[in-house]
């Protein structure tokens, strides 16, 4: 390197960095100010990358936060809509570990009502009774809950067409498929037909009677 300043001439002092004379930079050695500003640049560039990243990973927290709650919100609730919207009406009922099957009762119509009487539902806790001739009308049951709610449904296991069900403990059982469902959800516990359990009807108990709206039970539909 030389040793006198390219600009000016004047002698230069060992390993100097500009011109002490005229403040020319050295050839291949930027400025001291230039070095500064190109330390600083990089310190900034870090930082801004690093708030970037920060900014991302808080912006994906929310959106996962958001997301987490509108699932929750909107996930539908447990159990069968119709038997949760039932009333405790009587006491709750306890079935035997080695089953219960159904008692046939009759049924009556009036006031575009299908009527069964309360004090019998209470007495045998799982009974099937017929919309329509007792031979070729729709099959029905009404059974307890384990809650003391008086649950109505059609009594059909849809995939494999049987009409009789069995209660053991707090699961009611398919008696030809043997698929089975809690007995106060109708969640499915087990076996092929789980999908169908007995479908659920709203009914009203008014005094001693229970009431099922005639026409829903009309127009029903197998669900397959």
């Amino acid at each position: 390197m030389s040793h006198s300043c390219s600009e000016c001439g004047k002698p230069l002092t060992q390993n100097a960095n500009f011109c002490t004379s005229c403040g020319a930079p050295l050839a291949g050695k930027p400025p001291a100010h230039a070095r500064w500003q190109e330390k600083r640049e990089r310190i900034l560039g870090k930082q801004q990358a690093s708030g970037k990243k920060r900014f991302r990973t808080i912006l994906a927290l929310l959106v996962v936060a958001a997301l987490g709650g509108w699932f929750y919100i909107n996930i539908p609730e447990a159990g069968n809509p119709v038997i949760k919207g039932l009333p405790v009406v009587v006491a709750a009922a306890q079935y035997p570990q080695g089953g219960q099957q159904m008692s046939r009762v009759v049924a009556k119509v009036a006031n575009g009502k299908i009527i069964i009487p309360l004090d019998v539902v209470q007495k045998n806790k799982f009974v099937r009774f017929s919309y329509g001739d007792a031979a070729s009308g729709l099959p029905l049951l009404a059974y307890v809950s384990g809650e003391g709610k008086i649950v109505t449904a059609v009594s059909v296991c849809e995939p494999c067409n049987s009409t009789a069900f069995h209660i053991k403990g707090d699961k009611i059982i398919c008696n030809t498929c043997g698929s089975t469902w809690e007995l106060n959800s109708l969640e499915a516990v087990s076996g092929s037909c789980g999908r169908y359990p007995p479908d659920a009807l709203p009914n009203t108990v008014v005094g001693d009677e229970i009431q099922i709206d005639e026409q829903l039970v009309a127009g029903w539909q197998r669900r397959i």
